[in-house]
């Protein structure tokens, strides 16, 4: 049984490690996104302004006038982000406009700039929704292969050699060095990277998420995916404007700052509005209201409230991402994120080495055999 236990975990960990490092170096380099992309991108990101804040609607007029094309998106000044940010449906890039003085400040091809291909590496190794299956999957099988089966081979088979297993061994040889390195460390990391490999399984995977999530907690309701939602066509009805569209948001949860607003993208498609508790990048959980009206008569179509939702969905939508990104415990917990999403590639180079070496001491056994 060990022996079979070995072999998972060796063939497991050399084929999904080199995976898992990738996300995992890339997570790390994620972790601190808001803040660099702040400072790389301060022009765009920064107001060096202050005073009334430019209204929204007068900054969609002139991103349409400006460029010929319609909203797509408005991203209102949230976390890093202090100024408005505008998609319009006929350009790729994003625009900029101050957020007092509603002066245009340039546009970007990313929105978070190279981050977004940070972020792409990360859950895609920038190879789609084929990426994101492998990288989910890696995931997974860290969590429910990887650790377990690791775990179960750390345990010593002599209790007194417990407390060997819990401590590195700074005067040993360098074989058993890379031994113990990659066994202590292992045990202690366990905990916190199978909840980040779980919360990070959710972005590749997440109907199946939700359905787990659901039958653990015996949440009955499941909640409609938004991407599914349809508003009903009418031929002769007209669309609600963005006027109408910002004035339908600001009827929804007054007291929150807004987020976003998205324009529907086709005849069918939903308007879409987001709001934040904290405008700030804050800790505990994340606390994001969502609403999708009908384009036409206004209707809602679904309204998510972080306080009211089943608990199946209060875990996944407030918990999984604060939790994934590391956001959870303020930058305690980001500075200790940043530091596990090396371990990942730690853990692999390390157990590599061990394969190494026991390979070469059964080639040298055949050869004096």
């Amino acid at each position: 049984m060990r022996q079979i236990l070995v072999l998972v975990h060796l063939w497991v960990g050399l084929v999904c490690g080199a995976v898992l490092s990738v996300v995992g170096i890339t997570g790390s380099l994620y972790v601190f996104q808001p803040e660099l992309t702040a400072l790389l991108y301060a022009d765009q990101y920064q107001t060096k302004n202050s005073g009334p804040v430019y209204p929204a609607l007068e900054i969609v007029r002139k991103a349409e006038a400006q460029f010929k094309s319609q909203l797509a998106t408005l991203n209102f000044p949230t976390r890093e982000l202090e100024n408005y940010q505008v998609k319009l449906k006929d350009k790729k890039e994003w625009l900029y406009y101050d957020l007092h003085t509603g002066q245009f400040l340039g546009e970007m091809k990313n929105r978070r700039g190279v981050f977004e291909g940070v972020l792409e590496l990360h859950r895609q190794l920038t190879m789609g929704e084929t990426g994101s299956t492998i990288t989910g999957t890696c995931a997974l099988l860290m969590a429910f292969v990887l650790l377990s089966t690791g775990l179960y081979l750390w345990f010593p088979r002599k209790k007194r050699l417990l407390r060997d297993g819990l401590r590195y061994k700074p005067h040993a040889g360098p074989k058993r060095r890379t031994y113990d390195l990659h066994n202590v460390t292992g045990f202690y990391v366990a905990v916190p990277l199978f909840f980040m490999a779980i919360t990070g399984a959710y972005f590749a995977f997440p109907e199946g998420t939700q359905t787990a999530v659901n039958q653990l907690t015996a949440t009955k309701e499941r909640l409609p995916e938004g991407k599914k939602l349809k508003s009903v066509y009418a031929l002769d009805a007209p669309a609600l404007t963005v006027e109408q569209a910002l004035a339908r948001m600001s009827s929804f949860y007054p007291t929150l700052p807004k987020r976003s607003l998205a324009m529907p993208k086709d005849s069918i498609g939903t308007l879409f509005f987001t709001f934040v508790k904290d405008a700030t990048v804050g800790a505990g959980p994340e606390l994001r209201p969502m609403v999708y009206l009908d384009q036409y008569s206004g209707q809602v179509l679904f309204q998510f409230d972080p306080h009211t939702a089943p608990l199946g969905a209060k875990i996944l939508r407030n918990w999984f991402i604060p939790f994934h990104f590391g956001e959870i415990g303020g930058y305690v917990t980001r500075v200790l994120w940043f530091i596990l999403g090396f371990l990942p590639a730690f853990l692999w180079v390390s157990g590599f080495m061990i394969w190494r070496n026991k390979q070469k001491k059964k080639r040298l056994q055949l050869k004096l055999a």
